[in-house]
Order: structure tokens, then C-alpha cells, then sequence
């Protein structure tokens, strides 16, 4: 099968796209046909050689996390699944390839309203948001919630689930997304190029930090005593958080089954919305990665929104 891998620690000029061994099925889990994957941060972070002192990779790697794609090859049903079925969902490697060995209750049926380069590009950011909100931040009606980084890839996502959970949303982004992130939820808009969050947002209930740096220290003097701020970037710093009375947490989110399927209902209802900024064939991985490094720039102009990858 074609497959892009790395054989050493690099940026794009790591990628390699080339003849690979299919993968061979261990108990419990199905072959899917990969129509389309994408882009996410950890991607490139692990193929840095950045987390491996944590994550030691082996190579020759096969990079990506999201996957869409039809059920190949599976020992008879798997909680309704049959061959040929449209699923998606997430990886901890390897979905820049024709195939994958997917385990049984990590993926769901693919929503129905989306196409596989749409359906890539939710689940990763989608179920960190979701954990971000819900399983780890337990949103309550009414309570005003920070997230920083909001037009993000999983902000977006943030914003809408914060939103149908009834909080109150002060969004912090570049100024140029700010009708975008109006549109999906967001009550207040930030533009942190031109103002400090700490000034306009107060008596913050649940902040979701994905941008890391100084956000998670300077947000705890405008949150709530016993607010929760929940990190996708880093670890924050306990003594502080306990110096403010705020529970502080860092999360990934791994592949689940029963957060996924809830998505998928959100998505196909309309509810909830995906965000496809760019669809390169998977032949131009490296471009598509320097254009996510901002190494390179794109052919039209965009601002938010998932870089995915065909493999059709």
C-alpha cells in the first residue's frame, strides 16, 4: 500500500511518500480503507523528535491521527459495523496511509451529511473539545467560560459546545475571525493583538486554554474560587492554580467511541459545524504541512479552519 512515513526526526523534509507493508490485524480490531485524514499539531510535534524523551518514536513512522474512510476487513460484526460501512475517528499514529488497523469501539459511523475530507477533520480536535468542555471542565448553564485560542481547530469546536451548553463565551482570537466566531457562538470577541483579556473578561468559570505560554497564569487572578481551567498545551502550574482556589488540569483526549457518536448526532442535526479551510491530495503532504507551519502560504487566504489530506 502507499503510505507517507518518516525514517528520522524532521519537518516536511521528513516525509516520505512510498510503498509501505499493509498492516496486519491484531484481535479486536478492523482494516479501513483511509479516504482522508488531516493535519493536527501532535502530527508534527511527534515527527519534531520535540516529545522523544516522552514518546520515543519507531521508525520507519506513519504519522496521523484522524482518519474517514470504509470498513475493509473485519471478523464478522462489531456493534452493528459491517464491511463497507463510512466510519471515522482517531489514531495515535498512522492514518497517512491507504490503510489502518482501527480497534473495535474507537470509531463510529461517519456523519451522514459530511463527505470523508469533512469527516477528517473532526475527530481529534472534536473529542478534545469535547473533553475540554464536558468531561473535564463539566460546563453548567450560565457560566462564563475564557477560551483562549477560540478560532482555533478545537476552539471552534469549543465555542459551539460551550454554547449549546449554555455558557456565556468570551472569545479570544486574531480580530480578523471575529465574525466567523460570532457566527458559531461566541459572545464576546477578543482580539488579543490589540487587547488584554484580563481587562474585559471577569469571574471566568471554566477557562480552556489551547494556546499555552503565559494564558493559564494570567488568567486565574479573573477566575471564580473553585473554577476549573483546562489545558491542551501544557501542565499548568498547580501552586499557583491552588494559590487562586482553581482546579487546573492538563488533558489529550484519546479515541471514544460514545463521545464521537455524540458529535456525529450534533453534526448531522446542524447543530454543530466542521471546518475545512484546505483539501491537498495526500502526494502533497509536504506542502500541506509547510502551509500549516506557515512556511509556505496558500493558494487562497484563510485564517482558520483544518488542513486535510486525500488519499482518494
Amino acid at each position: 500500500m502507499k503510505a507517507v512515513r518518516i525514517h528520522r526526526y524532521g519537518d516536511s523534509d521528513a516525509l516520505v511518500y512510498e510503498e509501505a507493508p499493509r498492516p496486519e490485524l491484531k484481535e479486536g480490531q478492523v482494516l479501513v480503507e483511509i479516504m482522508a485524514t488531516s493535519v493536527n499539531h501532535i502530527d508534527v510535534l511527534m515527527a519534531s523528535g520535540k516529545m522523544k524523551d516522552t514518546k520515543p518514536l519507531e521508525f520507519p513512522w506513519i504519522p496521523g491521527v484522524d482518519f474517514a474512510g470504509r470498513i475493509d476487513y473485519m471478523e464478522g460484526e462489531t456493534e452493528g459495523f459491517r464491511v463497507g460501512d463510512e466510519v471515522y475517528g482517531k489514531l495515535y499514529q498512522g492514518s497517512y496511509a491507504r490503510y489502518a488497523a482501527v480497534d473495535k469501539g474507537t470509531f463510529a459511523r461517519m456523519p451522514a451529511n459530511l463527505s470523508f475530507a469533512q469527516a477528517a477533520s473532526v475527530p481529534h480536535v472534536g473529542l478534545t473539545a469535547w473533553e475540554s468542555v464536558f468531561e473535564k471542565g463539566r460546563i453548567e448553564p450560565g457560566q462564563n467560560v475564557l477560551i483562549q485560542g477560540a478560532a482555533g481547530a478545537v476552539g471552534s469546536y469549543a465555542v459551539q459546545f460551550v454554547k449549546l451548553a449554555g455558557g456565556f463565551i468570551f472569545a479570544v482570537a486574531s480580530g480578523q475571525d471575529a465574525e466567523y466566531l460570532r457566527s458559531i457562538g461566541a459572545d464576546v470577541v477578543i482580539d488579543y493583538k490589540n487587547s488584554d483579556f484580563t481587562t474585559i473578561a471577569k469571574d471566568i468559570d471554566l477557562v480552556l486554554d489551547f494556546v499555552g505560554g503565559d494564558t493559564a497564569s494570567r488568567s486565574f487572578p479573573i477566575m471564580k474560587k473553585g473554577g476549573r481551567l483546562i489545558s491542551t498545551v501544557a501542565e499548568p502550574d498547580k501552586k499557583e492554580s491552588k494559590k487562586y482556589g482553581v482546579e487546573a488540569e492538563y488533558i489529550f483526549a484519546g479515541p471514544q467511541f460514545l463521545d464521537l457518536k455524540e458529535i456525529t448526532e450534533l453534526i448531522e442535526s446542524g447543530k454543530v459545524t466542521t471546518d475545512v479551510a484546505d483539501i491537498y491530495p495526500i502526494t502533497e503532504v509536504k506542502k500541506a504541512w509547510d502551509i500549516y507551519n506557515h512556511k509556505e502560504k496558500p493558494e487562497r487566504t484563510y485564517s482558520h479552519g483544518k488542513i486535510v489530506l486525500e488519499l482518494q
